[in-house]
């Protein structure tokens, strides 16, 4: 709960470079037990659980018919490139997200 609590409000999925250690500092627990309660709680590892957050922010960036370009989302949602950005919303939607953006 905290853990999502502090997701959503610092957004600090935005990073790209967002490591499991940052997130366990900022909840003053050690990577190692975070790691465990997502892993125990949440059944996934630390980098599906913020590609998560990373593909609903794009995701409403989209569907707010954002002027941005699908790449610039991307970049905003905390992917450090193009081709992971698209490969990871394909995953998670099972749509491109120009797909993604037509339907909106």
């Amino acid at each position: 709960s905290k853990l999502n609590t502090i997701m959503i409000t610092e957004k600090l999925y935005t990073n790209p470079n967002l490591k499991l250690s940052e997130v366990a500092l900022k909840l003053e627990v050690s990577s190692h037990e975070l790691s465990k309660l997502i892993n125990d709680n949440i059944y996934k590892n630390f980098t599906d659980f913020i590609n998560e957050y990373r593909i609903e922010e794009a995701k409403q960036l989209i569907e707010a018919n954002s002027i941005y370009t699908i790449e610039a989302i991307g970049n905003q949602s905390g992917f450090n490139s193009k081709s992971t950005f698209y490969h990871i919303f394909k995953k998670y939607t099972g749509k491109t997200p120009a797909e993604f953006r037509k339907e909106s």
